[in-house]
């Protein structure tokens, strides 16, 4: 049996919904009630940015329900699982899907912007007042009627020009949100960055925090420091959120029996992948897996 989760990609949001689109790179849905939604949990191949202009939606992102109103705005971005959606039937919402290659040529460049998905992870839900809801909306309209011009020589280009604008101003209002405006260390920045890239695609493996000390050349210490000054968590804490969130979703979503996800997981057996789970649930993974 594939226990492979199934992936939301820019091909499978064209799908699912009625959206205007930029090939493979960018997908906009004006009416977000044209979405089919999923039945089953998906992890998001891509990036979303999406406000919500009347009604309400609810969903789980990485096991945590959420639920959006009116002058909200979310981010989901590329690794986190989606569920249970529900959207009101009187929501009113739009929605810009990027792939996670046109996220990473967005941001070439860009200062300051690539911790915003990473915070998301934390804060996927945020508000706005009216007049940032004004200016976000400026900017969709703008890039739904560039994306729209497919004669235009230059659309691609251009569209990634508005994108990159778009971000900045979402990207001030959310760190007016979380009063995140003072300036940080850069190169604090640089190592939080680096570390959580190194644990996005090692965490399977390896969960010590010298290990990831080692690989950026710097000491234990300096990473632990620079980790907290960002993000206010231990390098260890972060590790641990990325493993009990991909514990949770297997024990959820897929077939495998415990000690096969205590080896695909590189644990040393399941015992000790039971007491690892106990420590940060409080309950076994049987017990986990049939509450």
């Amino acid at each position: 049996m594939n226990n492979t989760m199934p992936s939301i990609t820019i091909d499978s949001v064209k799908q699912a919904s009625q959206c205007l689109s930029l090939g493979q790179d960018l997908a906009i849905i004006d009416d977000v009630k044209s979405i089919t939604t999923p039945d089953e949990p998906k992890r998001l191949g891509c990036f979303i940015f999406a406000f919500c202009d009347k009604g309400s939606v609810r969903y789980v992102i990485d096991t945590m329900q959420q639920t959006v109103t009116a002058g909200h705005c979310i981010i989901m971005s590329y690794g986190q699982v989606i569920e249970k959606v529900s959207i009101g039937p009187d929501c009113e919402g739009r929605t810009v899907v990027i792939s996670q290659e046109y996220v990473q040529e967005v941001l070439s460049g860009m200062r300051d912007l690539s911790s915003i998905f990473l915070f998301s992870r934390l804060h996927p839900v945020f508000s706005m007042d009216r007049e940032e809801v004004r200016s976000i909306l400026s900017f969709y309209l703008l890039i739904r009627q560039k994306t729209s011009e497919t004669t235009h020589r230059f659309r691609r280009d251009t569209v990634k020009a508005l994108i990159q604008a778009f971000l900045y101003d979402a990207g001030n209002i959310f760190w007016k949100v979380f009063n995140q405006e003072d300036k940080k260390n850069t190169r604090a920045e640089d190592i939080f960055m680096e570390f959580i890239e190194l644990v996005e695609k090692n965490f399977r493996q390896e969960r010590r925090v010298s290990w990831y000390a080692l690989q950026l050349h710097i000491t234990h210490k300096y990473l632990s420091e620079s980790v907290r000054q960002i993000s206010r968590k231990t390098p260890n804490q972060w590790i641990d959120s990325y493993v009990m969130l991909e514990l949770r979703v297997l024990l959820r979503t897929s077939t495998l029996s415990i000690k096969e996800i205590a080896e695909k997981m590189h644990f040393p057996n399941q015992s000790f992948l039971g007491k690892y789970f106990k420590q940060h649930t409080g309950m076994s993974p049987k017990e986990y897996r049939t509450c």
